[in-house]
């Protein structure tokens, strides 16, 4: 039997009706759904520490580092990443605290400090991997850059310590399954003649100078957290003595030496080169030695 031209017109916009209203319904779903990932932990977090990678040509070694504090450049990622997985299967938020480095385990808990400004964040939690882009020492969510102020300029000079407690914490929650509770970072301000200023980029060139030596002086006069505390490289630490020998010698022109302590009932060998009074001059000895393939190497105060 024919169908009538109007039965058929019909039929069909009922069709398309129905079809615009189950695609609109699945969509909805799909926003839904997607809400409820933006700003949790992600499914299935997980505590990670990783086997070596290599990025652009550089080798990174993952590894448990409790004495861990460097001096470094910050930057900040944000909307490109928001609502992605983490390194460890947890989602990001550019809207809450948290941070990307090479090669802490995941989640270790981390406290920043800016040190052009003061500001600091005090619990900073590790959830990925990064930064990869030229000699920066930590990657931070948009918010934690907001917070310690730097989220316009797009990286800042910043001081960056492991918090040993919290980080096994974390640790001992996510491999027990324990539900994890998160403290909000608290963020303060130091004064500036506790946190010290380091040299501008220009004394590179005037290292010798009369002017760069007084320069210097007056600083270590007003920062005395800098007074006779000079910026070092650590290259590796080592509990065999033998191992920190033979890297010195392979540092011989950079003049690495040995820095005994003692450390959970046993002693460790650190691997450094310094004292080294500039910071931009520091900065470019590390990416050097990152060249030569010491990517463990880091920056700290001697």
């Amino acid at each position: 039997m024919r169908l009538s031209k109007p039965n058929f017109l019909f039929k069909t916009l009922i069709l398309f009706f129905i079809t615009v209203v189950l695609n609109g319904c699945s969509e909805t779903i799909f926003l839904v759904n997607s809400a409820k990932r933006i700003g949790s932990w992600g499914d299935e977090p997980v505590y990670k520490i990783g086997n070596p990678y290599k990025i652009y040509g550089k080798w990174y070694y993952p590894a448990v580092d409790y004495n861990y504090k460097e001096i470094g450049i910050a930057s900040w990622y944000g909307p490109g990443f928001h609502g992605k997985k983490t390194a460890n299967g947890e989602i990001f938020n550019q809207n809450k605290i948290s941070a990307a480095h090479r090669t802490l385990p995941m989640p270790s808990i981390v406290k920043v400090t800016n040190l052009d400004n003061g500001l600091v964040l005090e619990k900073v939690r590790v959830n990925d991997r990064g930064p990869f882009a030229g000699n920066r020492i930590i990657d931070l969510s948009k918010k934690a850059a907001e917070e310690l102020g730097f989220v316009n300029i797009g990286t800042a000079r910043v001081q960056v310590e492991i918090l040993e407690e919290e980080s096994r914490k974390h640790a001992v929650d996510i491999n027990t399954k324990i539900p994890m509770q998160v403290e909000s970072a608290e963020i303060k301000t130091i004064k500036k003649s506790d946190l010290g200023k380091l040299p501008n980029e220009s004394d590179v060139n005037n290292l010798d100078s009369e002017a760069t030596r007084l320069t210097k002086k007056k600083e270590s006069e007003e920062n005395p957290i800098f007074k006779d505390k000079p910026i070092a490289i650590q290259v590796g630490a080592f509990t065999d003595h033998r191992n920190a020998k033979n890297l010195t010698v392979k540092l011989s022109e950079y003049k690495a030496y040995i820095e005994r302590t003692f450390i959970n009932n046993k002693y460790l060998y650190r691997v450094r080169i310094g004292p080294i009074s500039d910071f931009q001059l520091a900065q470019k000895i590390k990416e050097k030695l990152f060249d030569l393939g010491y990517t463990a190497s880091h920056l700290i105060l001697n």
